[in-house]
């Protein structure tokens, strides 16, 4: 009983000293409070362009100090680059003002996360806000046209800036990069060549196969395609197409052969890969590819035996097919077009010729997951046939499967489902120099641009015009998105993104 009276009184007397103490400690301190600082006038998001002025005006609320005095504070305006990006190339200083104004503004462009911080001198106290910064440039993102201006290459741009397109012609003279270009035109090709460094590659008679540097289009000795091969090279060496096949990945395609480069396991255009596991000597290999995409197989054709011929992800050579269920992938014709499309899930198109009775064959293979399938064969009807066979270009449309193809000024519509052609554009007397879909424009994966892109030139008037129009479903005519003239006789398009 007297140890439980004892606690009682020990605990009591406890609850007095805390609460004593704690009316002291009241007594001690003098609580006052700190000079706020308010943000206005800063927005959540901005548009900016490479080189352009750009000024935001904050307008500064400050709890205790009506006068609001610059020199009573600091000022930071620190820019965060978003995504994947080298440590040092993170964090860039703006300006340390209290108003952001720039006459230009000098940061690659991006997308940046934006901190302003103002200081309180007198405290040291740091009050900050944030914004979204998307930095562009007048060639931020666009279509690259390559065209011929009597006999020498011209490169033109179509850039879209902020949401509208805008043609640029001469963009290598607008941007003063120093790469100039000699000769005719052969090819521009525009894909996420490396992870730091994407790839605009162009390619001309005079100066070969060379990339831009992404942002400023400027040029050095070691952008040409030659420091990317191995072996002993011309340093001007030209290829004839390169062709994407998955983020980092390509087929280089030069006078038969095939060179394969592959970013993850340092593959460089080496030794032609268009040789059968097997076999002692390479096959000619035919410029139309289908692309496996990323792990997937590509279908290359052999030329010299009229075959079809797969080459696996990583792989150094090709190898032969296994029996398919719809047709012989020796099939003993020629090969008038072929090409991976996104359709159904992602289908290489192959037109196949009868050298015998010049009979045509339309042939699709899905060529995901590492495993070939196919999936259709017929012959086109003799009809149609005797006009596709006499095709400038083919074109398959990623939504609906349609292939187009032009003969002289007119373009079709071929449906295999219904197999019956349509009509679809006239142009004339004009010639048609390109005719394609850009579905690949994206990593694999991505986003499409499922827009016809259709290039014509008119020798009358000396002038070239780019032109996109919607593919519509059941047959529909098609829609005229936008058109761009201004230009040469364009010979050929990509599409440099983002």
């Amino acid at each position: 009983m007297f140890r439980n009276i004892t606690y009682k009184v020990l605990m009591t007397l406890a609850v007095f000293v805390a609460m004593f103490s704690c009316s002291e400690d009241l007594g001690n301190y003098d609580y006052s409070e700190i000079n706020e600082v308010t943000f206005e006038g800063v927005e959540s998001e901005y548009f900016g362009l490479l080189g352009e002025p750009f000024e935001i005006i904050p307008n500064l609320k400050f709890s205790q100090d009506m006068s609001g005095d610059e020199s009573n504070y600091s000022y930071e305006w620190i820019a965060f680059q978003r995504g994947n990006v080298l440590p040092g190339d993170i964090k860039k200083d703006l300006a340390f003002t209290k108003n952001l104004q720039l006459e230009a503004l000098q940061i690659p462009p991006a997308e940046y996360d934006v901190r302003y911080r103002v200081t309180d001198n007198s405290t040291g106290v740091q009050f900050s806000t944030s914004f979204r910064l998307h930095v562009q440039s007048t060639i931020y993102e666009g279509w690259m046209l390559l065209n011929d201006i009597n006999g020498v290459a011209r490169l033109d741009m179509v850039s879209k800036i902020n949401d509208t397109y805008v043609p640029i012609y001469d963009v290598l003279a607008y941007t003063g990069s120093s790469l100039s270009l000699e000769g005719a035109p052969k090819d521009v090709t525009c894909f996420d060549y490396d992870q730091q460094f994407y790839g605009i590659y162009v390619t001309t008679e005079g100066n070969g196969t060379t990339k831009l540097h992404p942002e400023s289009f400027d040029w050095q000795l070691d952008y040409n395609l030659s420091y990317e091969m191995l072996g002993d090279v011309p340093t001007d060496f030209g290829a004839d197409l390169i062709e994407r096949i998955g983020s980092q990945e390509s087929l280089m395609y030069h006078d038969g052969d095939l060179y394969y480069y592959l970013r993850i396991f340092q593959y460089r255009y080496g030794v032609p890969i268009n040789i059968v596991s097997g076999e002692s000597t390479t096959f000619r290999a035919s410029p139309f590819i289908g692309t496996g995409g990323f792990y997937g197989k590509n279908l290359l054709y052999d030329v010299d035996n009229k075959r079809f011929i797969q080459h696996a992800w990583g792989g150094k050579e090709c190898n032969v097919m296994s029996p398919g269920t719809l047709f012989d992938y020796n099939t003993g014709k020629d090969l008038l077009y072929m090409r991976r499309s996104i359709y159904n899930g992602g289908e290489v198109f192959a037109i196949l010729k009868d050298p015998a009775d010049s009979k045509l064959y339309l042939a699709r293979m899905s060529s995901s997951r590492g495993t070939i399938t196919q999936t259709y064969y017929e012959e086109i009807p003799e009809t149609i046939a005797v006009d596709m066979a006499q095709a400038d270009y083919f074109a398959v449309s990623p939504d609906f499967g349609y292939i187009f193809y032009n003969v002289g000024g007119k373009v079709y519509e071929y449906d295999f489902s219904l197999k019956q052609t349509k009509l679809m554009i006239d142009k004339g007397s004009a010639e048609i120099t390109v005719l394609k879909f850009q579905d690949d424009s994206k990593s694999f994966g991505g986003d499409t641009r499922s827009e016809l892109v259709l290039a014509s030139y008119d020798a009358a008037s000396n002038e070239g015009t780019m032109e996109l129009y919607e593919v519509p479903p059941v047959n529909g005519d098609l829609n005229l998105q936008a058109s761009y003239v201004g230009f040469g006789r364009i010979v050929s398009i990509s599409y440099r993104d983002r």
